[in-house]
């Protein structure tokens, strides 16, 4: 800049000397030819020193009204030079001086409009740069947006993730689109109208984690219960629910958005952040509500697999059939067998160790250990019977028209063909199995009574140092 201006200055000197030897050069002429006539013609008239002297300062008044003219149109250039130069430079506010009608003042003018058009240009041409980059932001944010959704359908449509997993996958990519966001969802718990936090991210002191929702009381129950969204920012209405709310959890900006399906009520999610003066847009509320949805699609899933999993009537590893088709079938016989008044004998075995075995051996060998007992148990259970798997080391044996006596005779060789038995080929000890045995009607006349008889005389086998069979 101070280059710039030392130019400048350079440059008026220069017009200025120039001026100055113009005038030099202009007024020699005049001179001279006033000396030629005063010597010639008018000297010789002129009889005092008086006279003399008027004439010639009569003549320098004259050449000096020419400098002080040249000069009056000179320095408006030198001072348009300038301003020019100081524009070129980029400071735009700049008014170069204008007043007459003359060609440098038409010059002044069009050099003033084309610096407000420049700057109304540079102006613009900020704005749109500005713009820009907002537009960038929010382009980059619906990427990413539009990444986590696409992430967590993967998740939900492709995987055996469990929902607790996927919850916690859907906040955390949801308090990610803030630098100072956070989310929470509050689902339903056994108890009605009552909800807990199930998943969280990035909570600081906003103490959620310890909050239970109700519905109806304080503002989150009531945004429940209604199933409307609440919306707390900048532009909120400061009733007293909201202002007691914000103060006892340090809320900023929260979206409060109900998860249901019908009429089955999920939960409540929350998405906020804790910027300054910010105020949601219907583009910010319709992703939250779209992460919303996912939840609710996670939750609605994760229910379809599990009624799913109670209609499978075989277990998947030993092709035997499950608790949920043994039990109703045991119903069946026996009504069937109080029915016909035919005896019906219900068969309940459980490894011993089978844990210390698993830890030992290790997930494959464990696995062909419960298969080679389920094809026994499946053996045993002949034609008219059925053989089922209750849980991870336990199985069972419905056998109609069979008494407690042929039931117990049976349930002792599946014992000692597994007391026998080397499941691996390092087995040190035997694995035992201990089995308990109840028949209708003698241990009881419902499969209820059934079932749990031969659950405690189970436990009672088991009590008695394993390895028998009790009925």
């Amino acid at each position: 800049m101070k280059e710039d201006m030392t130019e400048i200055s350079r440059a008026q000197k220069g017009l200025r000397y120039k001026l100055m030897v113009a005038f030099s050069l202009m007024s020699l002429i005049p001179l001279m030819v006033l000396v030629y006539l005063v010597i010639n013609y008018i000297f010789p008239l002129l009889s005092t020193f008086t006279d003399i002297s008027l004439v010639v300062v009569f003549a320098i008044i004259i050449a000096f009204l020419g400098l002080a003219l040249a000069k009056r149109l000179v320095e408006p250039v030198i001072e348009i030079a300038h301003d020019t130069k100081r524009i070129a430079n980029g400071q735009y506010d700049i008014q170069l001086r204008a007043s007459g009608n003359d060609e440098v003042s038409n010059l002044a003018e069009s050099i003033n409009a084309m610096s407000q058009k420049i700057k109304s240009n540079l102006e613009e041409l900020k704005s749109y740069g500005q713009k820009t980059k907002e537009i960038n932001l929010e382009i980059h944010k619906r990427v990413v947006v539009l990444s986590s959704l696409l992430q967590v359908t993967d998740i939900i449509s492709a995987t055996n993730m469990a929902l607790a997993d996927v919850l916690g996958l859907i906040t955390a990519k949801v308090a990610q689109l803030n630098d100072t966001g956070f989310a929470v969802f509050f689902r339903a718990k056994d108890a009605i109208g009552e909800y807990s936090p199930e998943a969280y991210s990035n909570l600081e002191e906003e103490g959620f984690e310890e909050m239970t929702v109700k519905d109806g009381e304080g503002v989150l129950g009531k945004a429940v219960f209604s199933k409307s969204t609440l919306i707390i920012d900048s532009s909120s209405k400061a009733t007293s629910g909201i202002s007691e709310f914000r103060k006892a959890h340090s809320i900023k900006n929260m979206l409060a958005i109900p998860i249901y399906s019908g009429k089955n009520t999920f939960g409540i999610f929350l998405v906020g952040n804790r910027l300054d003066d910010y105020r949601f847009s219907t583009d910010d509320i319709d992703m939250a509500k779209i992460f919303a949805k996912q939840i609710t699609i996670a939750i609605e899933n994760d229910i379809l697999v599990k009624r799913a999993k109670e209609l499978t009537m075989k277990d998947d590893l030993t092709d035997l059939f499950n608790k949920n088709y043994i039990i109703p079938r045991l119903d069946e016989e026996i009504k069937r067998a109080i029915f016909y008044q035919r005896p019906c004998s219900f068969i309940i075995i459980n490894i011993d160790s089978y844990k210390a075995f698993r830890d030992f051996y290790g997930e494959i060998p464990s696995e062909e250990m419960l298969k080679k007992i389920a094809r026994l148990a499946a053996e045993f259970a002949g034609q008219f019977g059925k053989a089922a798997r209750l849980g991870a080391d336990e199985f069972a044996i419905l056998l109609p028209e069979k008494n407690k006596r042929e039931a117990m005779e049976m349930a002792e060789t599946i014992r000692k063909k597994v007391e026998s038995s080397r499941f691996v080929d390092s087995q040190s000890k035997p694995l035992t199995v201990s089995v308990g045995v109840s028949e209708n009607p003698i241990d009881g006349s419902t499969q209820g009574e059934i079932f749990k008889k031969a659950s405690d005389y189970l436990g009672k086998a088991k009590a008695q140092g394993k390895n028998k069979v009790v009925g």
